[in-house]
């Protein structure tokens, strides 16, 4: 690193920077017309708003040029809201950086010119040279952060935006026709069926919120997802695929003006999933009469006093029983196959049938019975009340 700057090479740079201010008005032209040039981004914006701007930035850095000194904070300040701006304009932070290094090459190229045609010492070039490129470094530095800035403003913004038009989507808090309206920038096409989805992790905890990357698979390239008390809620062009650990419930295909019941259908078929410990992807006709079992309450706790406790008079044998019965149910009644899957002889299985029928007075024959049977276990099932002690 070099030494202290000497009076005389101070001197002689205050000199130079003297004559490129005279010339500022020259060197902005200069620099506005190499920047369109060299960066085509910039030829979008105002010749006016660029040369305003490239003028405001050349005042500043001759003062610390002319002082031989970095910039102040209030320089960098200004560098800052320029560099917002274009942020702002949606130009890139590769374009603007571009474009801050040719303006800095235009004002070293012009130094060094004056510098030969004055015979300069090569201290002056040297102590001109540290200072350029130092204020150069910390504008492009400030540059950098500040764009950076208002990129992640903007994309939070814009994710918010996209975030309210799937909830208003889905729970129909805006009017139809805005809807439809706004579609196209979100990418849906309003004339076109959606599957309105609901997800969350199976025995995750509550409340917490889905990956970005899970969310997205779910949505999949045609459609949007958005976050809901912890749960992914979405559209997609196709239905979900099955992920581990995942639970999603699903409304009916429909166009926009539909989705609001349609996802009503998805919450439903969620929460009865959930309830049953059940995952994959489930429509609330996958799920058969779940959902019932689950809304209606009162009945269920019938159908349970009905079939089941009856049972609990019959100590061990009453639970062995109950377990016998949701085998019996789960392998369609067929008394060759529960008997396998219980391991025991199927005259044993028929034994246990009939104590069944004979401790309730219910018909195993009667489909409406063993309906209600069916609905008392799932019920049974999902309170986790216990089965039958042994005695």
């Amino acid at each position: 690193m070099a030494g202290p700057t000497t009076e005389p090479a101070a001197a002689a740079v205050r000199t130079l920077v003297a004559e490129l201010e005279s010339e500022r008005d020259a060197l902005a032209d200069a620099v506005v017309e190499r920047i369109r040039e060299a960066v085509p981004e910039f030829r979008r914006l105002p010749r006016g708003t660029l040369r305003r701007a490239v003028q405001d930035t050349m005042g500043r850095e001759l003062a610390a040029l002319s002082d031989i000194r970095a910039p102040s904070d209030e320089e960098l300040e200004g560098s800052r809201t320029i560099a917002r701006e274009r942020a702002e304009q949606g130009m890139s932070v590769e374009s603007v950086l571009h474009a801050h290094r040719v303006a800095v090459n235009v004002i070293w190229t012009r130094f060094g010119e004056l510098a030969r045609e004055r015979d300069a010492h090569v201290s002056t070039v040297l102590a001109f040279s540290e200072t350029l490129w130092r204020w150069a470094d910390a504008v492009m530095d400030v540059v950098a952060s500040s764009h950076r800035e208002v990129e992640l403003q903007l994309a939070r913004e814009e994710q918010q935006r996209r975030d309210a038009f799937v909830l208003a989507l889905l729970t129909g808090s805006s009017d139809a026709a805005e809807l439809r309206r706004e579609s196209a920038t979100y990418g849906i096409d309003p004339e076109r069926e959606y599957l309105p989805f609901r997800a969350r992790a199976h025995d995750g905890d509550e409340g917490k919120a889905l990956s970005h990357r899970t969310a997205l698979a779910l949505a999949g390239s045609d459609g949007l997802v958005t976050g809901l008390d912890g749960d992914a809620i979405g559209v997609t062009a196709r239905k979900p695929v099955p992920i581990a650990g995942l639970t999603v419930g699903i409304g009916r295909r429909c166009t926009l003006d539909a989705l609001p019941a349609a996802f009503t259908q998805a919450s439903r078929a969620l929460q009865t999933a959930l309830a049953f410990g059940h995952e994959g992807v489930h429509s609330l006709a996958d799920l058969s009469i779940l959902p019932a079992v689950l809304v209606d309450q009162a009945l269920g706790d019938a159908f349970v006093a009905r079939y089941l406790e009856p049972l609990g008079a019959m100590g061990r044998h009453g639970a062995e029983i109950e377990a016998t019965l949701r085998v019996w149910l789960d392998n369609g009644m067929r008394i060759d196959d529960t008997a396998k899957a219980l391991h025991v002889h199927p005259n044993t299985l028929r034994h246990r049938l009939r104590r069944f029928e004979e401790a309730t007075g219910a018909s195993l024959r009667s489909a409406t019975e063993v309906m209600e049977l069916w609905w008392a276990l799932e019920r049974r099932r999902l309170v986790g009340a216990p089965r039958a002690e042994s005695g």
